[in-house]
């Protein structure tokens, strides 16, 4: 598994002309299974990143996938999820007449310099499996870590936003922003056990398995959840 970035890319006009009105994305498999990989794309805005690209794409061997991406923004940055090491991601920028402007580095999230960018919550690994949220088909895609084969995909809320495995119970939880709630897989059966209401657009969340609560950020209400992992109820708001 690899976590990839473009970093942080400047897009502002040179003469009211963008760099890059349009970034393309080459992804190249080159494993002999297949591969999954998936693609978040940020817009800052003042200080905070605007995730508006949220993608999901199987590959199979040797398959290579190219994806086009709206760019017009004066900062903008890609990430990349991959189930396996050897996939191979590019990418580029073009301009209004479909030319190549720029190509972009993508390097590892972890040698990217500390403060120059925000801590976005990643999809979830735990020891034998990969919890992908796809937001465009309101499910989650399990993944098995070994042979990076798609074992099922989960049906969840609207619009799933992060996963959070609690080793502990083998719970998964997806906060799903469009519906407003926290889904509950079973992660032996990988069934639905539960779907809690939290506030309003919840996105990160974070995972105490010694005390077996689950605490969610709600960005349209501006509070946090506090999920009880035995009752399945929110025992707290803060």
């Amino acid at each position: 598994m690899a976590v990839l970035t473009t970093g942080l890319i400047e897009n502002n006009p040179v003469s009211g002309i963008r760099p890059s009105s349009t970034l393309t994305v080459r992804l190249r498999n080159k494993d002999l299974m297949n591969a999954v990989v998936q693609i978040r794309g940020f817009y800052l805005k003042g200080t905070a990143k605007i995730e508006y690209v949220l993608d999901s794409i199987t590959l199979a061997p040797g398959r290579v996938v190219d994806t086009h991406h709206y760019a017009q923004f004066d900062a903008l940055e890609f990430r990349f999820i991959t189930s396996s090491d050897e996939v191979e991601v590019l990418a580029w920028g073009k301009n209004d007449v479909g030319n190549m402007t720029v190509s972009y580095h993508v390097v590892p999230v972890e040698i990217i310099p500390p403060g120059m960018e925000a801590n976005e919550q990643m999809d979830t690994v735990s020891a034998d499996r990969i919890y992908v949220a796809n937001s465009s088909s309101n499910n989650v895609s399990v993944i098995e870590r070994k042979t990076n084969a798609l074992i099922t995909s989960v049906t969840v809320g609207t619009r799933p936003k992060a996963v959070g495995v609690n080793p502990v119970t083998n719970r998964i939880y997806v906060t799903n922003q469009g519906s407003n709630n926290v889904s509950v897989i079973d992660g032996l059966t990988h069934v639905v056990l539960a779907t809690i209401l939290v506030g309003v657009s919840p996105e990160e969340l974070n995972i105490d398995s010694k005390t077996n609560r689950i605490y969610v950020t709600n960005h349209g209400s501006n509070n946090v959840s506090v999920i009880s992992g035995r009752t399945h109820t929110v025992i707290a708001t803060l």
